[in-house]
């Protein structure tokens, strides 16, 4: 009514919250790097959360070869993205971007990742303990 859309639009009650769960978010991306548990949880956990500040935007986490958590911010409007990370507090250990899709170059998915060679599995055993 009157105009109003969905969503909260106050960036500094998602910040606020942020900055309470950060911590936890990085453990669970390292723990998810290491193969130890599934982070899955809180990465549904954050999308949740972003979306009560705008239902159209999802973050997606990575852990980048420097050991930063990058997140990064797509979909919505340009605005409301800029607002957000306009807002973003500077938090030790995070990285905050919009619209990347692959941040750090030196990143290599795992799908695309190379795979190793029939022959260099096929090598005979040359070692005896």
């Amino acid at each position: 009514m009157f105009g109003r859309r969905d969503g909260d639009f106050n960036p500094r009650r998602f910040w606020s919250w942020f900055a309470s769960e950060a911590a936890g978010l990085a453990n669970a991306i390292e723990a998810l790097a290491r193969g130890e548990a599934e982070a899955e949880w809180a990465l549904i956990g954050l999308n949740e959360r972003i979306r009560r500040y705008d239902p159209a935007l999802e973050a997606d986490v990575v852990r980048t070869l420097d050991g930063w958590c990058l997140m990064t911010l797509s979909g919505g409007a340009d605005e409301s993205v800029s607002v957000l990370l306009a807002a973003a507090p500077t938090t030790r250990g995070w990285r905050f971007s919009a619209n990347v899709v692959l941040a750090d170059p030196r990143r290599v998915p795992f799908r695309l990742a190379p795979r190793p060679s029939l022959d260099a599995m096929a090598a005979p055993i040359e070692a005896v303990y």
